[in-house]
């Protein structure tokens, strides 16, 4: 499968139609940022446990559609796929750039929150390098900005800096991921789908 549409499996919108289509409240963005934190602390996430989380997560019982269950599969699957093949093509589920910066900030605040969910999920506290302390410390200070990201007003200087932010919180992301798993460029010829 392609990098293009491994991608379109993390397109913010089509996450947060499954949870409109299954009465969730939740972020979206903090879904995908608590699969992205417990994958980058290095622990292995099977299918069915991460469903599991999601379910609890998103306080439901079961799915109304199976199109969403197939939604959030890949979104598991695409997630893992573009941290592995080490292509650095991994993006957090924001809002997109069509949206207003308020809103892309208070989202990548949110992914940030569930980043950090995700790795303390995992429980792997032990023996943090300096690195990882810095990425989770910058992480927990982004989540506490939410209240200003959603002050954020639209205009060049804004941008920038928003865009600066999103760039590192995926970079970090991969490169904490990077620090636990063995990445191999070459293995994204042999990827199968999984349902």
């Amino acid at each position: 499968m392609s990098t293009e549409m491994l991608k379109d499996a993390l397109d913010f919108d089509l996450i947060a139609d499954v949870f409109v289509t299954e009465s969730i409240g939740a972020s979206p963005a903090e879904l995908h940022g608590q699969l992205c934190g417990y994958l980058a602390s290095g622990v292995t996430l099977l299918l069915e446990d991460w469903i599991s989380m999601v379910v609890e997560f998103c306080d439901i019982e079961s799915w109304k559609e199976e199109a969403s269950r197939d939604a959030i599969v890949e979104l598991y699957t695409a997630t893992q796929t573009l941290f592995a093949n080490g292509d650095y093509a991994l993006d957090p589920v924001i809002a997109d750039e069509d949206a207003s910066l308020s809103d892309r900030g208070t989202t990548l605040a949110e992914w940030a929150h569930g980043f950090l969910a995700g790795y303390g999920l995992s429980g792997q506290k032990q023996n943090l390098s300096d690195d990882t302390t810095q990425v989770l410390r910058d992480f927990a200070n982004l989540s506490a900005a939410k209240g200003e990201m959603q002050a954020l007003e639209d205009n060049n200087d804004n941008e920038k800096d928003l865009t600066e932010l999103i760039e590192y919180a995926r970079l970090s992301a991969m490169m904490l991921y990077s620090e636990h798993h063995e990445v191999q460029p070459e293995s994204k010829n042999n990827q199968t789908k999984i349902h």
